[in-house]
């Protein structure tokens, strides 16, 4: 796109002196991070070219400051090592459309570039996450806003855009494509000013949703995404998760099944499908359900109110609709050692049947193997186990090798749950004892009462749909001079920079295709 650039320099001054033309401008709603973002790009953008004389670039904001998801989070991207498929894989809405931006348009390596070429030192967290060396969420708004301003944007602070309206033809105004109306406590009436181009970058916020349906576009329904799971009966006195408040398991599964009748809400999507009557002969028979299970997997943590973690997080992302859909209550199954099972069929030989059977038939054989030990003080489910017959390591010092899958007070607590008394040992245990601890170690029943929030992030499943936005630019396929950017639009990540990755390659080719059509209003006037 920047080829062009020393060319149609000539080009564009040329016509502004000849033409005595007004300043062309481009609107920028929203100052999160993709707009801010977005701005900075157009604004560079335009200089290349050669057209700073002829197009402005201007931030509205509504609040008193700009980029306030950073100042919570802090983060600047996932660890851009990481390869595609997997960074891909973390986006549970728009992973296909990003993909040709993070390697041909605005990859996590030009991200990283764009911070560290203007001082910003990064290191990455052990969850994945980069983050500046100064630990301080500042550096990267004060790098941005500093990139900003020196590249000539304008930032209007405590002005909301109320609308914005396409101007006609043969409109009410001679000059620009969209008509901004704002208002400000400064202002004693609210203003309207003409632009040639509009980037909408309000994130997740309704109001911005409404302005892209009044110019043509669909909104695919936002519900919460990126949420903890409450569980009440399970934290009460009583309840198996009682007094476990901050145990953590460093892998588990979890779990999701769901039915068409589950998750049957009309208005999750843009496109709802009707569901035809039956009729005929067959009338009278009920619609076989269709069953979804959405699995994900990553530590888990208890805490006070039920559980955390990334395994939580992941599935709070992809099924965001499913759990919306019902009231965010339902059964979660949880898997406390899926890599401990793949570990037994590898051992074995592939495929020994399923998670029940095979840890059903390995705590079996413990009541042989370990006659006199109590259940509840010694977990057979070893960190890195090798499969052999040696378990005098059980209860021993915790090195790598030896050290119990599940925390042992998770561990009490699960024995205790499957109703197997305190001081049973192994050679005492029954069979239904044995199966009912391996259905609770390996499909334990979660009831969700409700969601919690995750730290005071707020991340949606839902915007602008990804069908009408050109994604080699992101420009509207309705509205010519209309760009889209960051969390407006229908695309989410999961926890660990994703986010902020997205805002970031979304805004900069937003930003570019935004100064382009500008540029070229120039040029063609």
């Amino acid at each position: 796109m920047m080829t062009a650039a020393s060319s149609q320099s000539d080009e564009f001054s040329s016509h502004q002196k000849q033409h005595g033309e007004r300043r062309r401008k481009i609107a920028v709603i929203g100052g999160g991070a993709s707009g801010m973002f977005a701005a900075t790009a157009a604004s560079d953008a335009i200089q290349k070219y050669g057209a700073s004389t002829e197009c402005d670039v201007i931030v509205f904001e509504g609040t008193s400051k700009t980029m306030s998801k950073v100042r919570i989070s802090g983060g600047v991207m996932h660890d851009k090592t990481k390869p595609l498929p997997q960074i891909l894989s973390s986006y549970p809405r728009g992973s296909k459309e990003l993909r040709g931006l993070y390697t041909k348009r605005f990859t996590p390596d030009d991200a990283y570039d764009w911070f560290t070429s203007r001082g910003v030192r990064l290191k990455t967290e052990s969850d994945g996450r980069m983050f500046p060396t100064t630990d301080n969420s500042q550096t990267i708004i004060d790098t941005i806003t500093n990139a900003a301003l020196s590249a000539g944007v304008k930032i209007r602070t405590k002005e909301k855009v109320n609308s914005v309206h396409l101007i006609g033809e043969s409109g009410c105004r001679e000059n620009g494509k969209f008509l901004v109306n704002t208002s400000s406590k400064l202002q004693q009436s609210a203003m309207e000013e003409d632009f040639d181009a509009i980037i909408l970058a309000t994130g997740s916020f309704p109001h911005g949703h409404e302005i892209a349906r009044s110019l043509g576009h669909t909104i695919v329904k936002a519900v919460p995404s990126l949420f903890t799971f409450d569980a009440k009966e399970l934290v009460k006195d009583g309840g198996p998760f009682n007094g476990l408040a901050g145990v953590s398991v460093p892998l588990a599964r979890m779990t999701l099944k769901v039915t068409d009748k589950m998750t049957s809400s009309p208005d999750l999507s843009s496109d709802p499908v009707k569901e035809e009557p039956s009729t005929g002969k067959n009338a009278k028979k009920k619609r076989r359900k269709k069953a979804t299970t959405i699995i994900q997997e990553g530590p888990l943590l208890i805490t006070h109110h039920g559980v955390s973690g990334p395994a939580t997080l992941r599935l709070s992302a992809f099924a965001a609709r499913e759990f919306h859909a019902m009231n965010y209550r339902s059964i979660v199954n949880i898997h406390f050692c899926p890599q401990w099972e793949e570990e037994q069929k590898q051992l074995n030989g592939g495929n020994r049947g399923n998670s029940e059977g095979i840890l059903m038939d390995y705590l079996w054989e413990m009541t042989r193997k370990l006659p006199n030990r109590q259940i509840s003080t010694s977990s057979p489910l070893l960190m890195k186990n090798t499969g052999n017959d040696d378990h005098a390591s059980v209860g021993s010092a915790k090195t790598p090798n030896n050290m119990p899958i599940i925390p042992k007070r998770l561990w009490s607590a699960l024995v205790q749950h499957s109703e197997i008394p305190p001081n049973t040992t192994w050679g005492d245990a029954s069979k239904s004892m044995i199966r009912s601890l391996s259905n609770n170690v390996s499909s334990f029943p979660l009831t969700v009462t409700s969601k919690g929030v995750f730290k005071e992030e707020f991340v949606t499943a839902g915007g602008v749909t990804l069908k009408e936005v050109q994604m080699t630019n992101m420009e509207s396929k309705v509205v010519p001079g209309l760009f889209f950017c960051g969390e407006v639009l229908d695309v989410d990540g999961v926890t660990g920079g994703f986010n902020f990755m997205g805002c970031w390659s979304t805004g900069f080719i937003a930003g570019e295709g935004a100064a382009l059509a500008c540029c070229s209003k120039v040029a063609t006037n």
